[in-house]
């Protein structure tokens, strides 16, 4: 079977510097290239589009950011990995152009072998997100085949997570590693990381509808599990903002609140809801999370604007139940209901003066507090 030749499309206003990074890279690869954004545009929009985009930051009418962030919001070029290229002495902003969806930055004289190795390592890890996503829908259309999907998800899921997992360390044995790309690679690895717990995750829910799932509850302090869930959640938006209080006042760093529940279990859920509530909220919304104590119940309250249509209300956590979102698969509140159950406690929704929605999840209080 003959491996694809992937495509590479070069962007830069400079002849020359065409020319270096074609040079290198035209063995592996199909060559594209571009002398400016316009033309990027346009070739980035062929069928089939470019597998990874090598984009000069500094070009005049339309520069990299400009070019990034219109790939970006068409849905057609908006997968393709975008690495940025950029001179040493050039004033730029790293965090902008990751904010903007690139996945690293290349400075300028190019080094042969490092522009290899950084092609070679994100077009790796692309082709394998891309096997994931083929592979967790062809998971979707066999779910009720449960023996054969945990024997997929078992095996031909964590392969190439694991690989993704690893491959940052072999890109760190080069040496040349700037700041801002160890950053990348740390990003790339919990997100390897927490996939995999999610899969893991996934694998016990049958358990749980069953009520077969081993818990071990224990005392546990809610509030840094809530902070990370959020922080997480957080990172898949724009313009949105979060906040916790505990007994109506700001968390601060010292403060906790036990409960007797799994942290197995507890992040997941919570992630869920607070991922769900930051997209039904609107731009520059925010998402309240609130913490307080009604014995025998610690009460978490997720709170945004926005409401969720009368016709649903009653089977808001059911299966497969969605609203709102093109791609949901209407489990994420089901899997916090099982969550939630599975630990002894309870879930709810409501709407709040016709205006807001707010999740309530009921967990048994510790003594600790």
């Amino acid at each position: 079977m003959q491996t694809k030749k992937f495509t590479i499309l070069i962007v830069d206003d400079t002849p020359g510097n065409i020319a270096i990074l074609h040079s290198v890279l035209r063995d592996e690869y199909k060559i594209k290239a571009a002398p400016n954004g316009e033309r990027a545009l346009t070739l980035a929009r062929q069928d089939p589009p470019p597998d990874l985009i090598l984009l000069d930051i500094m070009m005049p009418e339309m520069d990299g950011y400009e070019v990034c962030q219109q790939l970006k919001a068409d849905p057609h070029t908006a997968e393709i990995p975008i690495i940025f290229v950029s001179s040493k002495n050039e004033a730029i902003d790293e965090s902008q152009g990751l904010a903007l969806g690139a996945i690293d930055y290349i400075t300028k004289p190019i080094k042969p072998m490092v522009v290899q190795a950084r092609v070679r390592t994100h077009l790796k890890l692309w082709q394998m997100q891309v096997e994931l996503e083929q592979k967790n829908k062809a998971l979707e259309e066999a779910a009720k085949l449960r023996d054969d999907v945990e024997q997929i998800m078992r095996h031909d899921l964590k392969t190439p997570l694991n690989s993704i997992i690893v491959l940052p360390n072999i890109l760190r044995l080069s040496n040349t590693l700037s700041e801002a790309d160890n950053k990348i690679l740390i990003h790339i690895e919990q997100a390897g990381r927490k996939m995999l717990e999610m899969i893991n995750r996934s694998l016990d829910l049958y358990k749980m509808e069953i009520g077969t799932y081993p818990l071990t509850a224990e005392p546990l302090n809610i509030l840094p599990i809530l902070s990370t869930a959020a922080r997480e959640a957080a990172l898949a938006v724009t313009g949105k903002q979060w906040c916790m209080r505990l007994h109506e006042q700001p968390v601060e760093d010292h403060n906790e609140f036990w409960v007797i529940a799994e942290e197995m279990l507890c992040y997941p859920m919570f992630y869920n809801l607070i991922q769900n509530a930051f997209e039904a909220s609107p731009t520059k919304g925010t998402v309240e999370i609130d913490i307080t104590q009604n014995k025998p119940w610690a009460e978490i309250r997720i709170t945004n604007d926005g409401i969720v249509p009368e016709s649903i209300h009653n089977k808001f956590f059911d299966k497969y139940v969605t609203f709102g979102k093109k791609t949901g698969t209407g489990l994420g509140t089901y899997s916090a209901k099982l969550c939630a159950e599975t630990q002894n406690g309870k879930i709810s929704m409501s709407s709040l003066d016709g205006k807001r929605t707010c999740i309530t999840v009921c967990l048994p209080i510790s003594a600790n507090n």
